[in-house]
């Protein structure tokens, strides 16, 4: 059993997503799905700005995440479904797998959060919690988009066999393309030490090699 709620993420709301519930997939692996909310960062304020926002609109993630600050939020438990993801048809996609822990990035696609972010204690803290489930480190959908109009995988097959990190853009049934081009070797490899605060572009290029 991994982790249920993060002790280092504030509590979000009353701990219930509305209409969430048990996973109907459990023996299929574990994932991840980013998202970004395309809003405003960096303030105490907008943390609650949006985290109200995503609870009145009905579209909570688990996880709400400010890259400048390295606030972290749970608005749910982490071993059941959350709310931020289209159907595909009849798949659930919000209870695929084990577990589908999203997370809300404070960010623009347009604009990748690995390029400025400040990860900290609260952002390993969420990556230990997403490894206590078992998530690899691994990207099985291949490449994020780097726009609005890039054609990349959102194959049902691959959503329904394979664990590990999605982007919103790589999941079947939904239209989005968030969370943009981040560099997903910094972002993984900042859940383990500390992420340099500009790494060079050896690093960059042996760093996505590693989670390829």
């Amino acid at each position: 059993m991994g982790e249920i709620w993060i002790p280092e993420a504030e509590r979000l709301g009353d701990g219930n997503i509305a209409g969430a519930g048990a996973m109907d997939t459990p023996t299929l692996p574990p994932r991840a799905v980013w998202h970004t909310t395309e809003g405003s960062s960096g303030t105490n304020a907008a943390f609650h700005d949006t985290a109200n926002y995503l609870m009145s609109e009905n579209y909570e993630p688990h996880l709400l995440y400010d890259p400048k600050t390295d606030q972290l939020g749970q608005f749910g438990p982490l071993n059941q479904s959350a709310k931020a993801l289209a159907n595909a048809g009849s798949t659930r996609t919000n209870r695929t797998g084990l577990v589908c822990i999203q997370i809300e990035v404070m960010a623009r696609a347009g604009t990748p959060f690995t390029g400025y972010w400040k990860p900290g204690k609260n952002f390993a803290a969420l990556l230990r919690a997403l490894r206590s489930w078992g998530v690899p480190d691994a990207w099985p959908a291949g490449a994020l988009s780097k726009s609005g109009s890039d054609d990349v995988s959102r194959s049902l097959a691959t959503w329904t066999t394979k664990g590990g990190h999605y982007g919103h853009c790589n999941i079947p049934g939904n239209d989005h393309w968030d969370p943009g081009a981040i560099d997903r070797g910094a972002l993984l490899s900042a859940g383990s030490v500390p992420a340099p605060n500009n790494p060079t572009s050896a690093d960059r290029r042996r760093l996505d090699e590693e989670v390829r």
